[in-house]
């Protein structure tokens, strides 16, 4: 039996969009997921996360109040994809930017650590390259040392 976030009629709710969700992983390891993922990639919170009131609640589905890009008024959510509940709409959205305020933050610094990390064996290889072509067309660079 799955375990899902508790969730009542009123509560404000954090959850992945379907294509986002927990599908071959715990909702736990998703989440980890993101905490390390490099946002960098063009997707917007507002396409990955969705904050939306709670109108009603099924034993593994619950629907919510109004529409959205990515959900019609009254369609059934997965339970599955609920992060956490909250009691107001502003906490819910404070959680969700810092969970992706997280993601962003560490994956600048990854990526800023790997590229200077990398950059004395770029600046090898690049040179190494160029030399490469310059023997390729001896008539548009001179003759090579």
């Amino acid at each position: 039996m799955t375990e899902f976030v508790d969730i009542q009629p009123g509560q404000w709710v954090l959850a992945f969009h379907q294509p986002y969700g927990p599908y071959d992983r715990t909702l736990a390891e998703t989440i980890e997921g993101y905490a390390f993922h490099h946002w960098m990639d063009n997707r917007d919170k507002n396409e990955v996360f969705f904050v939306m009131q709670i109108t009603k609640v099924m034993p593994n589905t619950y629907q919510v109040a109004g529409s959205q890009r990515y959900i019609r008024d009254g369609e059934r959510l997965p339970r599955s994809n609920v992060i956490a509940s909250c009691k107001t709409e502003a906490a819910a959205v404070a959680l969700r930017d810092k969970i992706f305020d997280t993601g962003v933050e560490t994956g600048e610094r990854i990526e800023k650590e790997m590229y200077r990390r990398i950059q004395k064996f770029a600046d090898r290889e690049k040179a190494k390259s160029i030399t490469k072509i310059r023997r390729l067309l001896p008539e548009v660079f001179g003759r090579a040392p």
